[in-house]
């Protein structure tokens, strides 16, 4: 029996009647003035291509469709989106405001993306029952299709390819062949020839080189093996340990992207070589900022963990756009002209330690060289060999060895050194009197010579080139009208003084004629890597002191530099070795054990706790970052010990201002300068041994 249809209630129809019920037909009349086209006179219009008169307000060109309506600019930019309408005139340029002498500015690749990128979608939904893996490869797939990619020599495509086999995206897209026996011959008949290419590239990033799968997502990681291989087994097994490592990227990505992407943008870019190009620094945050939005807004990843980790890994990213490219500029800037000069006044401190017996100790004599050496054969017998003693011998050997003669070498002449910069002599001593013959003087005489002999170029000589008078060309009297009134002429090539003999930097330079170098020195010496902790600009109101020539020379140095404070870095990584004190450290240092090692009065310093000074150009700050890393050799600033037996030491007598404390008067007297910089990392480093 058919249930009873509810009857509606009096509340329901009444309801019901107070509301309009339309049915069609007939239908309602248009509004006046308004005329309706009927579907079947309806005819479709296009773009006017021939409009005259087309334009803005504004001078640029107007589109308009077949009735003369203005058409209306998409969000997302195309290739094709160009005005189509009055197409057979000139067209216009548009006008930009340039300045005279300032260049156009061209717009950065990802900005270019960041137009309408909120818009691009993964295509399609994904079912409920797609593994987390097989998302994210369609999502890296959706990623890079019909995206306009920077031109190849950006590096945002390789950059690209870095990250997915960092991940597990891709599997290796290149598979090495070894050549056959014919290829080898034609490279060696011509290298220049364009022959095919023995490495494979995946169907995913060549186009037309090898047939794509059917999958497209999943010829992302595809991987081209050798199959010239005789052992079909070893070729399994190795496909097999390439599926095994990617699925392992894989769900460490997918556990916890944060840590992933961390260790991406700061070890794994260091040990990729990725961290030497400055575009490179700052191009890959930028990249990985685009996925990784691309994947939260369509809800690539199911799980809310998935979500937290991918934005706790965009907070990462966002702290890269800021700290990579100032790891560039660091390396630049640092070390600054201040602690150049310390290095050239105190001398260097650090280098590289050769030690082969560890009992020895620095101030000893060095072992004496023998003059034989000891050859055990392949037969076990021994053979004394005496070593060259004359440079005569031994340069007689090693031109017999490599020119396969007997020759005999006499008077044999050595290089003189050179003095400095400003020296006068020549670098070398003049070869054998061969040209000059005759002559006293070792300079003079043969090509290009100065002394008073005859000789091309000479001074006084009836010669080519030659300014005396008795020259023939470009005689520099009043009398001659080509080049009388002209510098004499020199067909010598300019003599310029290279860079590695430029002056060195001093920080007279900085300070003027200053006392430093009298009433300081160097202290405690430490190679490790530190923290920036706080920055502080030299004060501005800082009055001078009175007060004794040390205490002077510590105000002038807080007045003039900004100082930076860094702290121990607080864990020992792959690439962040453990501090250590090196042997020309001066003072009391504390051990790892605890224990005090070291000669001095003063606190003992302690690299593992203790904050140092780094005193700095104001100028350097302007690349710093809190929180950065800085791995280097640190060297203290003390002050010079001089005072006489059974003296106490005087105290200071310096008058300063009644203003409160500032943050850097607990670390006074605390001065260091950084003699070499060999590290640079942001603030999240992570060495990819913390992934395991």
């Amino acid at each position: 029996m058919p249930s009873k249809i509810a009857e509606p209630s009096a509340s329901e129809t009444t309801a019901a009647q107070e509301l309009p019920f339309i049915t069609f037909p007939p239908f309602p009349k248009p509004p006046q003035g308004v005329t309706l086209i009927p579907f079947k006179d309806f005819r479709a219009r296009g773009i006017q291509l021939f409009a005259e008169g087309v334009g803005n307000s504004n001078g640029e060109d107007m589109e308009l469709d077949g009735l003369g309506i203005p058409t209306v600019e998409l969000r997302v930019k195309h290739s094709t989106d160009e005005c189509k309408s009055n197409t057979r005139k000139r067209k216009r340029k548009k006008k930009t405001a340039v300045v005279e002498g300032v260049p156009t500015r061209k717009v950065p690749w990802y900005e270019e993306w960041e137009e309408g990128e909120d818009l691009r979608v993964t295509k399609g939904k994904f079912d409920s029952n797609v593994s987390n893996v097989d998302r994210l490869f369609h999502a890296a797939n959706d990623f890079r299709v019909n995206r306009t990619w920077p031109p190849i020599t950006s590096g945002v495509s390789q950059l690209w390819d870095q990250f997915r086999l960092y991940v597990g995206l891709l599997v290796n897209p290149a598979g090495y062949r070894k050549p056959t026996k014919d290829e080898e011959a034609d490279d060696d008949d011509d290298d220049d020839d364009e022959g095919p290419s023995n490495v494979q590239i995946n169907a995913e990033d060549t186009s037309g080189s090898v047939p794509p799968s059917k999958d497209p997502a999943r010829s992302a990681y595809s991987v081209e093996l050798d199959d010239h291989d005789e052992d079909e087994g070893a070729l399994q097994a190795r496909k097999s340990d390439l599926e095994e490592q990617r699925e392992e990227k894989l769900i460490v990505f997918l556990n916890d992207p944060e840590k992933s992407v961390t260790i991406f943008l700061s070890s794994h870019m260091r040990e990729q070589g990725l961290i030497w190009s400055e575009k490179n620094l700052l191009n890959a945050p930028h990249l990985l900022s685009f996925f990784l939005n691309f994947v939260l807004r369509n809800r690539v990843l199911s799980k809310a963990s998935h979500e937290r980790g991918i934005r706790s890994a965009l907070d990462i990213v966002e702290l890269a756009k800021k700290e990579l490219p100032l790891t560039y500029k660091i390396g630049q800037a640092l070390p600054d002209v201040f602690s150049d000069g310390c290095k050239e006044c105190f001398g260097r401190k650090g280098g590289i330690e050769w030690s082969f017996d560890d009992h020895q100790k620095a101030d000893d004599p060095p072992a004496p060289v023998d003059a034989t050496i000891t050859v055990i054969d392949q037969h076990g017998a021994e053979t004394e060999i005496v070593l060259p003693d004359t440079e005569e011998t031994a340069l007689k050997d090693a031109i017999e060895d490599n020119v396969d003669m007997e020759i005999q070498v006499t008077n044999m002449r050595t290089t003189a050194p050179v003095a400095n910069a400003n020296t006068a002599a020549p670098i070398t001593t003049a070869p054998p009197d061969i040209w000059s013959a005759g002559t006293t003087d070792t300079v003079a005489g043969g090509w290009g010579a100065a002394g008073d002999t005859e000789g091309w170029g000479s001074v006084g000589s009836d010669t080519w080139g030659a300014i005396g008078d008795g020259g023939k060309w470009g005689p520099a009297d009043d009398n001659d009208e080509w080049g009388a009134d002209s510098a004499p002429l020199s067909f010598a090539p300019e003599v310029t003084e290279p860079s590695w003999l430029s002056p060195p930097p001093s920080l007279t330079s900085l300070l003027g004629p200053t006392s430093l170098p009298l009433t300081h020195s160097t202290g405690i010496v430490e190679s490790s890597t530190r923290r920036i902790k706080a920055i502080h600009l030299p004060p501005k109101d800082k009055a001078k002191i009175k007060a004794d020539t040390a205490e002077m020379v510590e105000d002038e140095l807080e007045r003039r530099f900004a100082r930076v404070v860094m702290s121990p870095w607080g864990r020992e990584e792959n690439d962040i070795p453990k501090p250590s004190i090196r042997k020309t450290s001066r003072g009391t240092v504390v051990m790892p054990d605890g224990e005090i090692e070291g000669n001095g009065t003063g606190k003992p310093h302690n690299p593992y706790q203790d904050d140092i000074v780094l005193v700095v150009q104001p100028a350097v700050l302007d690349t710093l970052s809190l929180g950065m890393g800085l791995g280097g050799l640190w060297v203290q600033i003390v002050r010079e010990e001089v005072k006489a037996d059974n003296e106490a030491p005087k105290k200071s007598n310096a008058k300063r201002g009644n203003k409160g404390k500032g943050p850097l008067d607990g670390l006074s007297g605390n001065y260091w300068y950084l003699e070499e910089l060999m590290g640079i990392f942001p603030s999240y480093f992570m060495s990819r041994e913390n992934v395991k």
